[in-house]
Parts: structure tokens; sequence; C-alpha cells
């Protein structure tokens, strides 16, 4: 039996980055249309893609539309609440992206701003590892 590709939680820079054309970045998401990774969003990372791309890159709007219709990530809902061992080690706009993929229990979090992140504690803390996308794509052989 074929192993289920493995799950990585990409923040929202990542996706625009592939839309706007980051080669690193691209090489996730043709991994995830490819079904070599299992790309994870939370409703919130869905929201910004869509807004971002809408007023950033209007040309790229179908080109999104297409992919999430086509193969699309897999959506988690937003936290309800921020475990009180995870409160300042990232910044306020993206502790709940971050604990949304703690609890849909991501093996990877991939960003384009891990100064935005207390790495280091965060992963001894939840076991994710927080990653950029050039670091993604060695690791995971893209």
């Amino acid at each position: 039996m074929p192993e289920k590709p493995i799950r990585i939680f990409i923040d929202t820079n990542v996706w625009f980055s592939s839309f706007y054309g980051s080669e690193n970045c691209q090489k996730l998401t043709k991994a995830h249309q490819e079904g070599k990774i299992n790309a994870v969003i939370s409703a919130r990372v869905l929201d910004e893609i869509v807004r971002n791309v809408k007023k950033k890159i209007p040309y790229q709007y179908d080109n999104l539309q297409k992919f999430l219709l086509g193969t699309p990530p897999e959506i988690v809902s937003n936290p309800k609440t921020i475990p009180p061992t995870l409160i300042n080690l990232a910044s306020v706009h993206d502790l709940p992206i971050f604990v949304s993929a703690m609890q849909a229990r991501t093996d990877y979090f991939v960003t384009g701003n891990t100064k935005d992140f207390s790495v280091k504690k965060l992963e001894k803390i939840t076991g994710i590892k927080i990653i950029t996308p050039t670091e993604a794509v060695r690791i995971l052989h893209l």
C-alpha cells in the first residue's frame, strides 16, 4: 500500500508567492497538485489568499480559482482559543494560523516569514518543523 503524502501547512505568503512566480513556492503547490504532499490551510489563510491575489495580482485570480477547484488543499478550521503556552511565540497575526497547523497535526509549517516565529521554542513545544519554502524544497526533494 502506498504511503500517504506528508501533511504540510502552507502559510498565506507562500501561496501568494507561488502565484506571483516564486520558483520554490511553485514547486510546493505543484507537489500538492501531483499528490506528493498534502497541503493544509486554515479558513483564515484561504480568505487571505483570495483577498491578496484579487488585490495585488488580479491577473492570477482565475488561475487561483482553477487551482482551488481542481486540487483544493485540506481546509481546517480557525482555532477558537490560543494555548497559553504559545502566547508571545509568534506575531499576533500569525499565531492563530500556526495554532490551526498544530490542531491539524501537520508535520511542517512552511512560511516565508520565519522571523515572525520563535522557531526553536514552537518546534520544541509542538513538534512541528517551521521552515521556509527553500528548506521545504530541499528537505522534501522537490
